[in-house]
């Protein structure tokens, strides 16, 4: 008598191979995904943290007296940070800028010429591709608590108050008049996927980032 045996070979069947290789590509994409939306929400972070860390530099310079131009004797100018959304490729950063005459709010445009006869220190572009969104005026009314339709807010510090002085422009460029109803404003950061922060200015000088 004979004993027959047979063997059966191991390995995976076509099948089963492209199941396999699915359900890798599967994971690779989500782990991509992951990673692209984990990176999207530090730089939205970050840029919202500096943006206010800008706010705060403006401010202590303001109150610290800082001089006009390195070596000179002349500390009268406030400090401040112009955000736009208006002027052509504004709304991806903001001006931080001295205040020379006075007048609560910058003179100069996106372009920011620098030198002595210009306000403009620094202009700030933001990272990631992120870009600002919306302006709002903020209210003392927890039921309508934003009016959004600005084009500009500069945001300005000087001696001796720590308080911010809030200029607001309308979507046209002009000067819109103060109102004892707002009490702040805040400043709208998205991100290219469509991630939001909120950096918000009260006249009293806080700051909070939302």
């Amino acid at each position: 008598m004979y004993l027959s045996f047979k063997y059966k070979t191991g390995g995976f069947t076509l099948i089963e191979l492209m199941v396999s290789i699915a359900i890798m590509a599967v994971i690779l994409t989500v782990i991509m995904l992951n990673q692209k939306s984990y990176t999207e929400v530090a730089i939205l972070v970050n840029t919202a943290d500096e943006l206010g860390l800008s706010i705060s530099e403006a401010q202590a310079y303001g109150v610290a007296v800082k001089e006009r131009v390195t070596g000179s004797t002349d500390f009268t100018s406030g400090y401040g940070i112009s955000l736009a959304l208006f002027e052509q490729e504004a709304n991806v950063g903001y001006i931080f800028f001295s205040d020379r005459n006075g007048s609560l709010y910058y003179d100069g445009n996106w372009a920011c010429s620098t030198g002595e006869a210009s306000e403009c220190l620094k202009k700030a572009v933001f990272s990631g591709g992120n870009e600002i969104y919306e302006l709002c005026r903020v209210r003392d009314n927890p039921n309508n608590p934003y009016q959004c339709n600005i084009g500009r807010i500069d945001i300005t510090f000087s001696r001796p108050s720590t308080e911010a002085r809030i200029k607001s422009f309308n979507q046209q460029g002009n000067l819109m008049d103060d109102d004892p109803d707002f009490i702040g404003a805040r400043i709208g950061i998205r991100s290219p996927g469509g991630m939001v922060k909120s950096i918000i200015v009260y006249y009293t000088g806080q700051i909070s980032i939302q």
